[in-house]
């Protein structure tokens, strides 16, 4: 096993007394620039935290609250290099967010149903979103010259008859194929075509819920975890699993990074191990005692790590930072 300070030290981690939500943090998420902290919390509202790297020396702060949410936030997702951030909410809706107005610019209507998921491509062409009515809406973005986004229009709902019955709970775009992978509460994974909606194939292999998916960044493949204690990685190409890791625990966060090389896990327990991909071997793991679950955020490159603690008193902000690309 490698030593852990080659991808984070858990014992010079960062923490902040949380100053800003009343309840518990669910989601987190990073700026492509890593300059920005997003939360989102049961209390109905986002906080964006500015990350501070005062030659070498690293801390946070709130920058400002986003408010107008009337139930919990589910999902997050900075867009267009930053200048806006979106986010979904159990009272059935999806907000865009202009990050340096503060101001909700559009809100996206699920009618009336819950909003567990959302994605958006990666060229912010379309926004996807899923949740409660396990029926899935694509949404198209009109922009200017300057890439301001100055509409969002329904583009379609996906006819849902031969696909999920149950709610949906994750939606993730694949960022190299025409595709896209929806998950909820069902024991499969649904592949559906990009942008059209139509489904493509079932992924059936699970015999329990599955909580979290991933996509290599480059590759056809997929990691899939939830319930049964189990992670299994998927060769899109034939559709077959092609490994099983035993997890010991309920798989609730399932992350690659940037390359590839590398996938993270977060375990019902509170473990955080980091999986070599090629060699399916752990290269660190690391054991959070406080709390009962975890709520985990990591940029796209892998130097940033935030971690809340389910039922931690006071609610903090746990950041880990490292120089590992």
């Amino acid at each position: 096993m490698m030593k852990s300070e080659l991808f984070f030290d858990f014992s010079s981690e960062i923490r902040l007394v949380n100053k800003g939500h009343k309840d518990e943090i669910r989601v987190f998420e990073i700026s492509s620039n890593n300059r920005w902290l997003a939360s989102g919390s049961w209390d109905r509202s986002v906080i964006l935290w500015k990350i501070i790297d005062n030659e070498g020396k690293k801390a946070i702060k709130k920058y400002k609250s986003f408010k107008g949410h009337s139930d919990g936030i589910t999902s997050l997702k900075f867009c267009e290099d930053d200048k806006y951030i979106a986010s979904g909410s159990k009272d059935g809706t999806v907000k865009i967010w202009e990050i340096l107005s503060g101001n909700c610019i559009f809100t996206l209507y699920h009618n009336n149903s819950k909003v567990f998921s959302f994605d958006l491509d990666p060229g912010n062409e379309r926004i996807l979103s899923a949740g409660e009515d396990h029926k899935i809406y694509i949404w198209r973005i009109i922009k200017d010259r300057k890439n301001n986004w100055i509409k969002i229009r329904n583009e379609k709902k996906v006819d849902v008859n031969n696909g999920p019955k149950e709610k949906i709970h994750v939606l993730k775009i694949n960022p190299h194929l025409p595709i896209f992978a929806t998950v909820g509460d069902e024991n499969i994974i649904y592949l559906w075509d990009y942008p059209s909606g139509d489904l493509v194939s079932k992924l059936q292999f699970h015999k329990k819920i599955i909580y979290s998916i991933d996509f290599h960044p480059h590759l056809p493949y997929l990691i899939s975890g939830g319930k049964e204690k189990k992670i299994f990685i998927w060769n899109l190409k034939n559709e077959n699993v092609m490994k099983e890791i035993q997890s010991g625990s309920s798989t609730t966060f399932l992350k690659f990074n940037d390359d590839g090389n590398r996938f993270l896990t977060v375990s019902i327990k509170s473990d955080i191990i980091i999986y070599d991909f090629h060699q399916i071997q752990i290269l660190q793991r690391q054991k959070i005692l406080e709390g009962s679950m975890l709520t985990v955020g990591i940029s796209k490159d892998w130097s940033i790590l935030a971690i809340n603690c389910f039922k931690q008193r006071p609610i903090t902000i746990n950041l880990l930072f490292s120089n590992i690309n």
